[in-house]
């Protein structure tokens, strides 16, 4: 595929729209829990749908706004038809408080209270106390997500991601991370990206309810 990479000019909200949804389509496909859990999904009607990728899409744009200059959303698209086919957002954290993670627990205040919340606590809590590099406190480049389409896969998109975010690493004169999955992974190790750690969700508990179980059925942490 003749892919070609466009940098993301931050006022153009349509695009973050367009991308959203391809997010929700590559992390469906295989099924990935991890947007349900930070994008609550009531249900599967295409209206609630909708609403979780129009909460994603104005996530996206205040978080690239507020790490903007630093923050680098590019889209992967097929020329031919000009279709977005998969997209990415490279973020530079210059060191310092900008590193530093002070931040208290997260809560999943978008979840209803209840045991659902209670679920996306536990599950995001535990991702996110592996976060060694929020506490790095020098400067670095971190690819925040990165996702094709599955009918695009293999085709060279990410390889057009990497590239970019390896020079713009080498650029900068700075270390580089990931989150990756299994998947992912083999395509980081080709650029030289070495595992640190591997992060397991554990979300058994106690004497769980029903609904907790009928969680951990539908919002397995493991990809499927």
């Amino acid at each position: 595929m003749k892919s070609n990479l466009q940098r993301l000019k931050f006022e153009s909200d349509a695009n973050f729209k367009e991308m959203m949804s391809a997010c929700w389509e590559a992390f469906e496909n295989p099924f990935n829990s991890y947007l349900r859990i930070v994008y609550y999904l009531k249900d599967d009607s295409p209206q609630e749908r909708e609403r979780s990728i129009q909460i994603a899409t104005e996530s996206a744009v205040r978080h690239h706004a507020k790490k903007s200059p630093n923050s680098y959303w590019m889209k992967v698209v097929e020329p031919t038809h000009g279709k977005l086919v998969g997209a990415a957002n490279w973020v530079y954290f210059e060191g310092n408080s900008d590193t530093v993670n002070q931040s208290d627990p997260v809560v999943a205040v978008w979840w209803p209270e209840g045991i659902g919340r209670e679920y996306a606590n536990n599950f995001m809590r535990q991702i996110d106390v592996h976060k060694y590099y929020l506490q790095c406190n020098r400067p670095y480049l971190l690819l925040n997500i990165a996702f094709t389409i599955p009918a695009f896969r293999r085709r060279g998109g990410m390889k057009l991601v990497m590239d970019w975010g390896i020079s713009k690493a080498d650029e900068l004169g700075v270390d580089a991370y990931v989150e990756a999955t299994k998947t992912g992974r083999l395509l980081y190790e080709k650029y030289g990206f070495m595992t640190y750690y591997k992060v397991v969700v554990n979300t058994s508990i106690e004497n769980p309810c029903a609904t907790w179980t009928n969680l951990e059925t539908k919002l397995p942490p493991e990809p499927q």
